[in-house]
């Protein structure tokens, strides 16, 4: 299988991606998972203001990006739209879903 699981290494601290939308707005997103699938790297995240408090019964939104180019110190990611891809990356992310506690 084509996965390479890097849980451990987002574990110990929130890793914090920037994603620009096409008007030049900032989001900030928590890197929760990141495997590589088909030679393609892909991320699971949730919006930044994300709060993993036990007490709270809301659910948070994940979602899938897939690194698209790479130029230098930046890197273009972009939602996964293809059904197909989405859903062979989400039952890899699946695999992991209770150490995180994010429904995928």
């Amino acid at each position: 299988m084509d996965n390479i699981n890097e849980f451990e290494e987002f574990e110990d601290e929130d890793m914090v991606v920037v994603v620009v939308d096409d008007e030049g707005v900032e989001h900030e997103y928590i890197i929760i998972d990141a495997v590589t699938h088909k030679g393609s790297n892909y991320m699971l995240v949730t919006p930044g203001d994300y709060e993993d408090d036990e007490d709270d019964s809301e659910d948070f939104e994940a979602c899938i990006i897939k690194e698209v180019d790479e130029s230098g110190d930046d890197v273009i990611y972009a939602l996964v739209d293809d059904e197909v891809e989405f859903n062979e990356v989400a039952a890899l992310f699946m695999e992991n879903a209770e150490d995180y506690g994010i429904e995928v």
